[in-house]
């Protein structure tokens, strides 16, 4: 499967007292590179919401390798490695321009819920738009 890229440039407010970028904001660069993936599919979260849809992070595991520092520019990736009925997997790293050297790297997991909060299979038309942009979504089986 293929990934999803996105570039964006490190703000001063995301900075910490120490001058690189706060631990927590990484954990926003990779949910707006997973945004931007969705969006890119044409699903924003008011077509999610319309079709009953809410994708809810249940799991996030991150590695810091470097930091990054105020104006950098940094590419995030959005990889879906694996799925089961109502859950997916991610794989994302976020990385320095240019040289591409890694920042951090995160394993993601969510589930995809009705409305009200409850489980529901993922839905084929969004396994459909996943595969016609990215390739064929890989099942993962415990």
């Amino acid at each position: 499967m293929k990934e999803f890229t996105t570039t964006i440039k490190v703000r001063s407010y995301e900075c910490d007292i120490y001058g690189h970028v706060n631990n927590a904001v990484y954990l926003q660069y990779c949910e707006a590179a997973r945004v931007e993936f969705l969006e890119t599919m044409g699903y924003d979260l008011q077509k999610l919401k319309e079709l009953n849809i809410l994708l809810p992070i249940v799991r996030i595991e991150i590695d810091y390798k470097r930091p990054l520092f105020m104006n950098e520019l940094i590419e995030v990736t959005v990889k879906w490695t694996g799925r089961r009925k109502s859950s997916a997997y991610f794989e994302q790293q976020i990385r320095k321009l240019p040289d591409g050297e890694l920042a951090a790297k995160a394993k993601v997991t969510w589930v995809c819920t009705d409305l009200k909060g409850k489980p529901q299979p993922i839905p084929h038309l969004l396994l459909d738009a996943v595969k016609n942009h990215f390739g064929p979504v890989p099942e993962q089986f415990d």
